[in-house]
């Protein structure tokens, strides 16, 4: 089969490797789409802060934001047919450590990972596997994953309705934050974005105010909007330390700072104790997504998904894939098999 396989930093390209046959408590998908996750070009770059130092030395197929259709079932599974159309989990947690008995399955020290799905095939364990509706199709099927992260964000944002929120970052992740919020009960949405493009997409998708923060100033223009106060939740989706250190700012009192982006691994962010203190902040992070994907697929239907998509690039062009992303201008590129 074809995939796209890394060797060594910087260096992938789509080479013949051994097509995958399922063991007995495993799913063999024909991959139709695979997501570009903002993980993958930090990955292939070495700069991902939970791969260890010498994990680009040795061959592997990136690529977790899976769609496509089960083209074999391992001998104990009885609950899927080949043929049916799916999206997948890339991450199966044991259910047995004590972090699966503890509510914080993606802390698993011994779960199960899928193949990669840059690849023409992918195995998966049964329950990474999830049924589509006949209504999704399996462009829309392969945002699982993201919408997965989402919702796992808004369940720690601490957003109520009426409520104001900031989001920093309109790439897939701080524009699903955008219309999970709104569902949310959300009044008032703001979006900082330097991308005009995806500044456009916020509006389009129901941000109240879109800011470019590199040209307007984003603390006074929230201050505006929110009568002086400042936000009751603040989602960091853009990866920058300059904005995870802004978004303190961006809140008021007894508000809630989410930090839902991937940062350098030994970056600091200074944070002032007495100022969390005088205003009662909360900041929290997210890993992953647990406990989110049977939601997250509920969702799918009733989300705005097509918009986010804005490339679909062949396997044969997975070079191009990354040259995109860097680019900075594209929301969500899908690689097709």
């Amino acid at each position: 089969m074809k995939a796209a396989v890394m060797r060594g930093i910087g260096n992938i390209n789509v080479e013949e490797v051994p097509e995958p046959e399922p063991g007995p408590d495993e799913i063999k998908m024909k991959v139709a789409y695979c997501g570009v996750c903002g993980t993958d070009p930090e990955i292939l770059e070495g700069r991902f802060g939970l791969m260890p130092p010498d994990a680009g030395n040795e061959p592997r197929i990136i690529g977790h934001e899976a769609s496509g259709t089960i083209a074999a079932v391992g001998s104990n599974i009885k609950r899927y047919q080949v043929g049916q159309k799916v999206a997948c989990n890339f991450r199966s947690p044991c259910g047995a450590c004590y972090y699966c008995r503890n509510k914080m399955e993606h802390f698993c020290r011994s779960g199960y990972h899928a193949s990669g799905a840059y690849a023409e095939y992918a195995l998966y364990n049964e329950q990474a596997v999830y049924a589509l509706p006949d209504d999704i199709s399996l462009e829309i099927g392969a945002l699982l994953e993201p919408v997965s992260v989402a919702v796992h964000a808004i369940d720690v944002a601490n957003i109520h309705p009426g409520g104001s929120v900031a989001i920093s970052g309109a790439g897939p992740i701080g524009l699903l934050c955008l219309e999970l919020a709104l569902k949310s009960g959300a009044a008032r949405v703001l979006v900082s974005e330097p991308v005009a493009e995806k500044r456009q997409l916020a509006k389009k998708l129901g941000a109240d105010v879109v800011v470019d923060p590199f040209n307007e100033n984003l603390e006074e223009i929230g201050k505006q909007f929110t009568d002086s106060r400042g936000f009751d939740t603040v989602i960091e989706a853009s990866g920058s330390l300059e904005a995870a250190k802004q978004a303190i700012s961006l809140a008021d009192n007894c508000g809630t700072i989410l930090w839902a982006a991937v940062y350098p691994r030994d970056a600091e962010v200074g944070v002032r104790p007495f100022y969390m203190y005088a205003k009662e902040l909360t900041i929290r992070a997210i890993f992953t997504s647990p406990y989110s994907f049977p939601r997250a697929l509920n969702l799918l239907p009733r989300l705005d998904l097509k918009p986010l998509i804005t490339h679909i690039v062949p396997l044969d062009d997975i070079k191009k894939v990354f040259e995109l992303h860097k680019e900075g201008k594209a929301v969500k590129i899908l690689v097709k098999l």
